[in-house]
């Protein structure tokens, strides 16, 4: 299991793409000293898994690893998105990490067949409210880096396991022209994942991996410019 790089990739990901609020503190376009104000607030659940093998549908490779984050936005409403890295592997070899922009893997012998990026799809979420189960179906829309790659059919159950955890990530920067600040908190539950994307079952085979929680998340960051 791999819990602590889940939650550190989930917080990257919510902070980067979840931001419903931006205000700005001063007049557009910016100069010298102004600041940006950001906050974001939701419920959500994520899946992140390694699939050994290969796949029908000319899909490259046969090492595939995953992520992907769901949006509660109500009603049975949801923002689908995420990243599949394919690589292909000597038999008998599984890489320490996904390739492309989350860095290659270590195993020389393994050539990086590029990324299917998961943006949206005709879905219905739902979520419990103490995050003990969760649900996605329906279609997701899935992209490569020539245009559209496939809408596969998605049924995903979230099953909660142990006990609600909260976390905290902050941090400063400066680099002479910006400065700013952030913070992330999440209160959830890790869970377990079953069903399926596409071809694609979790079923954890030997060599395989999924991980999975469900919460509510809050980030606020802010930016100044000199």
């Amino acid at each position: 299991m791999k819990l602590s790089a889940v939650r550190r990739r989930t917080a990257v990901v919510a902070v980067a793409a979840l931001t419903t609020l931006t205000v700005a503190l001063s007049a557009t376009p910016a100069t010298a000293g102004s600041m940006f104000f950001s906050k974001s607030s939701g419920r959500t659940a994520s899946a992140d898994w390694l699939e050994v093998g290969t796949l029908p549908g000319g899909v490259p490779g046969n090492i595939h690893f995953g992520f992907m984050q769901v949006e509660d936005l109500g009603g049975g409403h949801a923002n689908v998105f995420g990243v599949v890295d394919d690589l292909t592997c000597p038999n008998g070899v599984i890489p320490g990490g996904p390739g492309g922009g989350h860095g290659e893997p270590v195993e020389s012998e393994c050539t990086y067949e590029g990324a299917r990026f998961i943006d949206g799809g005709d879905v219905t979420f739902t979520m419990d409210r103490k995050f003990r189960s969760a649900s996605l179906t329906g279609t997701l829309a899935v992209f490569g880096h020539d245009g559209p790659a496939g809408n596969p059919g998605v049924a995903m159950t979230w099953t909660g396991v142990g006990d609600t955890f909260r976390s905290v990530e902050s941090g400063r920067y400066d680099d002479g022209t910006n400065s700013g600040s952030y913070r992330y908190s999440f209160a959830g539950r890790d869970a377990g994942v079953s069903g399926n994307i596409g071809a694609m079952v979790f079923d954890d085979e030997v060599g395989e991996y999924s991980n999975a929680q469900m919460g509510s998340y809050r980030s606020v960051s802010r930016d100044r410019q000199r």
